[in-house]
């Protein structure tokens, strides 16, 4: 019989050999990464644009009866008051960069434009 003294001590199992560089999913992450990137800054680019052009278009409607001179009527009147209050209410902190002020302002923008499509 043989006594725990005279016993071999364990050897540690060999550590696994490091993976080749090119086995890694570094590389790929990496490129999905850029890709990411370059896939967000054109989709704010489209947003950004989409609402600048509305508005865009709303400053041009109102101007336009701004440069008209003439007397507008009452309901146009109200619906203008409804537009400053709106556009009053309106609270962004745009140095935080907030999705939410972004929507707030797309809410502001979208209830302006339901304003002026009634007076077509």
């Amino acid at each position: 019989m043989i006594g725990p003294e005279t016993r071999q001590p364990v050897k540690p199992e060999p550590k696994a050999k490091a993976k080749a560089a090119a086995d890694l999913p570094l590389p790929a992450v990496i490129e999905e990464l850029a890709y990411l990137r370059k896939s967000f800054r054109e989709l704010i680019a489209a947003y950004t644009t989409g609402i600048e052009s509305e508005i865009a278009h709303l400053h041009t409607l109102l101007s336009a009866d701004a440069a008209g001179k003439r007397k507008l009527p009452a309901n146009r009147l109200n619906d203008l008051r409804d537009m400053l209050m709106t556009l009053r209410s309106l609270d962004v902190k745009p140095t935080k960069g907030r999705r939410r002020d972004l929507k707030r302002v797309e809410n502001v923008v979208e209830d302006l434009r339901t304003i002026a499509e009634r007076w077509s």
